[in-house]
């Protein structure tokens, strides 16, 4: 897919095309990068990050845990997303931003602290992405593939090399003809998606797995403050695969499905959508467009 956009590289707009680090680099190799991917939402006041200061603050906890110092303040990252949103003239999609080595690296540890930050601000149009996806039903299926343990790796930050296991987990789903991959952590407890939190309907009662194993989800901690105000506070718990029957209903939730209904998951099905997972989609389609302003706070408009 051809792509006439413009990307951020360390301060200059370049066309995306032009876009590049070298095979050999420490961050392509080793996969050694940190990123961050934000919605870009359209509102009654005209487009808007969603949750911009969460996702920069993750972003530097991120390079934190991976050793990196990052050559850039919190405003100058600010405003570059913002010029480069705009100069793409994204009124409804994401921005993908990343820090990583671009230098050609042989070792396992890279030689220099040199890094770049690259930014992309993609409308959907772009993607041929139809943002009402991410509300669409889906069949899930568990996979193999265990969540990585803390103790192996940093599992709180967004580093590029973590998503290894979600590809993996997600291909062997796909190709057993799911939508979806449910992962479990290495206790066998539910974890969570491919790259979405998990919520369970039970009466009137939402449950979500911990999160010591799990990416505490941006968008899924905001849908945990909107149940509580709705009524529905979210209970943390640890679930095992053989109890899913006794829940009602299941969604995920994530920056590009911020409430998707689970249809079934296996051979466990559920009501779909349910009452509550409709009731929460509405919410955050009208916090997501800028009709609820108690949630105003958390748009940053561009």
């Amino acid at each position: 897919m051809q792509f006439n956009i413009k990307a951020w590289i360390d301060g200059a707009l370049i066309d995306c095309t032009q876009a590049k680090v070298p095979l050999l680099s420490h961050s392509f190799s080793r996969a050694s990068a940190v990123f961050e991917v934000m919605a870009i939402t359209q509102t009654n006041k005209g487009p808007a990050f969603f949750c911009l200061d969460e996702h920069m603050n993750r972003f530097f906890y991120s390079a934190q845990s991976t050793y990196m110092n990052l050559d850039i303040t919190k405003e100058e990252l600010r405003r570059a997303l913002a010029s480069t949103a705009r100069i793409n003239s994204v009124t409804n999609g994401l921005a993908k931003f990343y820090a990583y080595y671009p230098g050609i690296e042989l070792g396992t540890t890279a030689s220099t602290n040199k890094l770049s930050i690259a930014i992309f601000c993609l409308d959907f149009a772009h993607l041929g992405i139809s943002p009402a996806d991410g509300y669409k039903p889906v069949s899930t299926g568990i996979s193999q593939y265990r969540k990585l343990h803390p103790q192996t790796a940093p599992v709180h930050a967004k580093i590029v090399g973590n998503y290894v296991n979600s590809y993996l987990a997600k291909t062997e789903i796909r190709q057993k003809g799911f939508d979806e991959v449910l992962m479990l952590d290495t206790s066998g407890y539910v974890a969570e998606g491919a790259t979405s939190n998990i919520f369970f309907v039970k009466g009137s009662n939402v449950f979500t797995p911990t999160k010591e194993n799990v990416l505490p989800g941006i968008t899924g901690r905001f849908i945990m403050q909107v149940l509580e105000e709705m009524g529905y506070p979210d209970n943390e718990t640890h679930i095992l695969p053989q109890d899913l029957h006794q829940y009602d209903e299941a969604f995920f939730s994530g920056t590009l499905n911020p409430v998707q209904p689970i249809k079934n998951i296996e051979d466990c099905f559920f009501k779909c959508p349910g009452p509550i997972t409709e009731a929460i989609k509405d919410k955050m389609q009208q916090a997501l467009t800028g009709r609820l302003e108690q949630h105003d706070r958390f748009l940053t408009y561009i």
